[in-house]
């Protein structure tokens, strides 16, 4: 295939180079969740989708209060065990899961994006966008349930201690961003199916046009 890129295809390139950076930094970091560093006597710091941290907590369950828990550990640490309830309720669950949906239909699209420019033929371009538009629009739209989910429950007042003092952090508007690009990203590759669709149609016209001639130069002959 013809390895020139259009306009709208260059900008959909460099815009899912953005989102794969944010959507990245959004999945892996602990900032979804954090406590106003002014007020010093909070229990809790700050969580991500897959790490949490906290200044001196103890479990809800523990009545003696036996064992606090400090520092940032992987949530799935075997030292949160006594912990997995109240780190994960339902609704956070909901959240990892849709997050995570979105963030592998994203690095599905750039593979496909790499493959398009390696081995990928001229008449399955068309198909191609399709699809790509398809994995963004899905990846947006899962991306987009788990902000909203988060967003409206995170920061509530039955989950982390001192909610009057936590709010929203930057990974989580880092997902944000990258879930509005990502809905950018599947138009923009809708619009370039639709121009190599016309490519493709200019081009097999020339071909017919091509072969048409030389069968008349042939009959001439």
């Amino acid at each position: 295939m013809s390895k020139k890129l259009s306009e709208v295809k260059i900008s959909a390139f460099c815009v899912t180079s953005v989102v794969l950076v944010l959507m990245f930094i959004a999945f892996t970091t602990p900032n979804w969740l954090a406590s106003d560093p002014r007020f010093y006597g909070a229990d809790f710091v700050k969580l991500g989708l897959w790490e949490t941290c906290f200044r001196s907590l103890a479990s809800p369950h523990d009545l003696e209060q036996r064992k606090y828990y400090a520092g940032c550990s992987w949530i799935f640490n075997d030292e949160y065990q006594n912990l997995r309830k109240f780190l994960e309720p339902p609704f956070f669950i909901a959240v990892q899961v849709f997050f995570t949906f979105g963030f592998i239909a994203l690095l599905l699209a750039c593979a496909l994006l790499l493959a398009l420019q390696i081995c990928f033929p001229s008449e399955k371009e068309v198909l191609a966008m399709k699809l790509l538009s398809l994995l963004m629009l899905i990846a947006g739209i899962c991306c987009t349930i788990a902000l909203i989910t988060f967003g409206a429950r995170g920061d509530g007042r039955d989950w982390m201690p001192d909610p009057d003092h936590n709010y929203l952090s930057w990974s989580f508007g880092l997902g944000v961003v990258g879930a509005f690009l990502e809905y950018v990203v599947s138009v923009l590759f809708l619009v370039e199916s639709r121009l190599a669709k016309k490519r493709l149609a200019i081009r097999e016209q020339q071909n017919y046009n091509l072969e048409q001639n030389q069968n008349k130069m042939g009959t001439v002959i």
